[in-house]
């Protein structure tokens, strides 16, 4: 796993996703300034290896590379599951109209 900024997405996600990373970290941003300020933050990871399968295992493994995974900076606990990128365009979707809609300042 490894913290996406602006400063080192262009070199670690896929080439085609590059465009919405930024845009989603744009919005992360917003939600960390405008709503989140005193309060914590969230960051943004991206899951850069595959799962190590162990022999003893008997079912399957789940394997989360290319993965993004949002998280709590207050104690980096993981909000929510593994998600695609779309998967992630949506939530933050929903997350950015929560705050705007409930958290105005």
């Amino acid at each position: 796993m490894i913290r996406i900024t602006f400063n080192n997405y262009k070199y670690i996600i896929p080439e085609k996703e590059q465009t919405i990373v930024n845009a989603l970290l744009e919005d992360i941003e917003t939600i960390n300034n405008k709503y989140l300020t005193n309060k914590g933050s969230i960051w943004l990871s991206f899951e850069d290896e595959h799962t190590q399968y162990s022999p003893e295992r008997t079912e399957p493994c789940p394997d989360y590379y290319g993965y993004y995974r949002l998280h709590n900076s207050l104690n980096d606990d993981t909000l929510g599951i593994e998600m695609t990128l779309d998967e992630l365009d949506s939530n933050l979707c929903t997350l950015i109209n929560f705050c705007e809609t409930f958290l105005k300042n």
